[in-house]
């Protein structure tokens, strides 16, 4: 087992500069080993080639310790309150067929509300947390578009009154540091909170309105089968961190990188039809899901030159493979052109990410907007100076000061 001290995959600098890290750790190879706070030891894949076989392979690998003869999870989940436990039966810790009927329900829900339809919604709410900010010399961005655009945006797709976003945000605020055990432990009554609120939302007469995803999951039916109420109020709970939380960091994490290189954001400014590219590097170059959530080996095996023991964790350390240069030219180099870009910020296999479409439209109409409306938007403080979050698995920025104005 590598020692942990080696890598430092949580810490501020980390994030500010991960490249170094990355290409160290590859360098011993494509599976490496680290004892994680909370999570505790797992062997990361960290090439691009190992992270896709990880992901691909639902033999050797299950999401569900329990079907890797671990039966940690089930004790866990025993000694939670009822309100934390549903969280995680999600179906990201599912696997077939389980994995597939949840899936299946979640994706005839989500039919009901194509990408084309849902974009008007995204410009509106960008353009007016937008108009909040003329006049203003300076501002944060992430506290005042960054978070609020994909948080209004998710909980317009579930059809919760916005008159309630505020609440969101106060209740999760605490999940900022998922490192420190103790302050998870501070955030629980605000997560408990949202959970028993989405409770009531989720049944008949809860308050979500009747045509958005919240209603649409109650209704959704395959084959025979349909969500139970806690079913419902966890895939909320999952559509709703996955989708506000990780586009949060894409957005703010794409524009930190555009405003800190210039060139890229000139090109960018001169040719906005770039932006598709640009959504795409700004997912490999920033890759705010550092990681994906472990995998448990189903047998005794011997994979990627390592011998692996049933029962052991693993995950695959997209931030890793997002900058393997056996996959990519100049991986250190932010290039909105970069094409063709093959990145693994959305995972791959069965449980590839269900709201990637939602996911890029958020950031190319939020990034679009921004740089359309403030054509001399820039960094108020040296680049050096800006702050990430000491998180696990998830590229954070504290804050992103800018100018406005000329």
């Amino acid at each position: 087992m590598q020692d942990e001290r080696q890598f430092d995959i949580l810490s501020p600098d980390f994030h500010a500069n991960p490249f170094p890290t990355l290409d160290r750790m590859r360098a011993q190879g494509p599976v490496v080993g680290l004892k994680l706070p909370i999570v505790g030891r797992t062997l990361l894949a960290v090439t691009h080639e190992s992270c896709a076989a990880l992901l691909k392979n639902n033999q050797d690998f299950a999401r569900d310790p329990a079907n890797a003869g671990n039966r940690t999870q089930e004790r866990i989940l025993r000694i939670l309150p009822r309100t934390l436990g549903l969280l995680a039966s999600n179906m990201l810790g599912h696997d077939d067929p389980e994995h597939r009927r949840l899936r299946g329900l979640v994706d005839n829900a989500f039919q009901r509300r194509t990408i084309a339809t849902l974009k008007p919604m995204i410009v509106e709410i960008a353009d007016r947390l937008l108009d909040r900010l003329e006049g203003k010399p300076e501002a944060d961005l992430m506290a005042e578009f960054c978070r609020d655009l994909p948080l209004s945006v998710i909980c317009g797709l579930l059809g919760l009154p916005e008159r309630d976003h505020d609440r969101f945000k106060n209740w999760l605020s605490g999940l900022k540091d998922t490192a420190n055990i103790f302050t998870v432990i501070r955030a629980l009554p605000g997560v408990i909170s949202v959970v028993r609120y989405l409770r009531r939302a989720s049944r008949p007469g809860g308050g979500a309105m009747p045509d958005g995803l919240i209603s649409a999951l109650r209704e959704a039916e395959t084959k025979g089968q349909t969500l139970s109420e806690d079913e419902i109020v966890s895939m909320i709970f999952l559509l709703f961190g996955a989708g506000q939380e990780t586009t949060t960091h894409l957005i703010s994490g794409g524009l930190f990188a555009l405003l800190t290189n210039e060139r890229q954001l000139r090109q960018l400014r001169q040719d906005p039809g770039l932006m598709p590219t640009c959504v795409e590097e700004c997912l490999r170059y920033v890759s705010p899901v550092q990681m994906t959530k472990p995998r448990f080996a189903t047998r005794d095996l011997e994979w990627q030159g390592r011998q692996i023991r049933r029962g052991e964790m693993l995950a695959a350390f997209l931030a890793a493979a997002n900058c393997d240069p056996a996959q990519f030219e100049q991986p250190h180099a932010f290039d909105i052109t970069r094409h063709p870009n093959p990145h693994l910020s959305f995972g791959t296999g069965v449980h590839f990410c269900l709201g990637f479409q939602l996911a890029r439209a958020e950031a190319s109409i939020g990034m679009q907007r921004i740089l359309l409306r403030f054509p001399h938007l820039r960094l108020a403080t040296a680049s050096r100076e800006i702050r990430w979050h000491k998180r696990l698995g998830i590229r954070a920025l504290e804050r992103l000061p800018v100018q406005t104005a000329a």
